[in-house]
């Protein structure tokens, strides 16, 4: 009996030994996995390098000064007179975009309708008319009608809108009368979602200040952008049954 109970002693001591080394084997693994995740969420394994946004327009080539004795050339890099301010396809000019719009509108609409119309007939050449009677009470000669007609509408609308911020934009395409048409974008992520800044339009060179900036108030049929994608522009968003589901309903 004491040689059976010692070998269940070192039977039970190994199993016990055995737990201990796979329940410190699994910590570790589990320690391991843990640390692999949190330099995975990170991120700053995975980044690729940044690569610029397309170029509405790349710059004409400025051609060497060529050897025909002239001091001035056309399309080259001799600039004797001119100043910083973009006038070429593929120079940039700064945007200050200051967009504020504010609109507002009452609408108060009363149509009161009242009619009244009242006939008798007592005497005809002398002679009082009569027609019968129903149930023993006599007809009368006589109509009276009123109507009464009333409608109220009431409406307001109000709407505030904000935009500031700054964008490089470039040159695409000089006009015929010298305007300069333009265009620029920015992307900006965020938090795991992007933002886009977007404008294109047509500027006077004469509108562009000596820092080389123009307000985005000035700039012709403008086209101002700002919209983004991400979990908070998702959150914000009708689903798409509901969706639905408002397109049908009539009221």
């Amino acid at each position: 009996m004491k040689q059976r109970t010692g070998k269940g002693r070192n039977r039970a001591e190994g199993v016990h030994a055995g737990l201990m080394r796979w329940s410190r084997l699994g910590f570790t693994l589990f320690l391991a996995l843990d640390l692999s995740a949190c330099a995975s969420l990170s991120g700053h394994q995975d980044l690729k390098p940044l690569k610029p946004l397309p170029v509405p327009a790349e710059p004409e080539p400025l051609s060497a000064h060529p050897a025909n004795g002239a001091i001035w050339q056309a399309g080259t890099n001799v600039s004797l007179f001119e100043d910083n301010r973009a006038h070429r396809i593929g120079d940039l000019i700064t945007v200050l975009i200051q967009e504020n719009a504010s609109a507002s509108n009452n609408t108060n609409t009363a149509i009161n309708r009242s009619d009244t119309l009242g006939a008798a007939l007592s005497n005809f050449f002398g002679i009082t008319p009569a027609f019968g009677g129903v149930a023993g009470k006599a007809f009368s000669p006589s109509m009276n009608a009123t109507s009464n007609q009333k409608f109220g509408g009431t409406g307001a609308t109000t709407q505030s809108n904000t935009f500031s911020t700054t964008l490089e934009v470039t040159v695409v395409r000089v006009m015929g009368n010298g305007n300069l048409v333009v265009e620029g974008s920015k992307e900006v992520r965020l938090n795991g979602g992007h933002e886009y800044i977007r404008v294109a339009g047509v500027v006077r060179p004469a509108d562009v200040t000596s820092q080389n900036t123009i307000l985005s108030t000035q700039i012709a049929d403008a086209r101002v952008e700002y919209s983004g994608d991400g979990s908070i522009y998702e959150a914000a968003k009708m689903p798409w049954l509901a969706r639905f589901f408002m397109s049908l309903w009539p009221f």
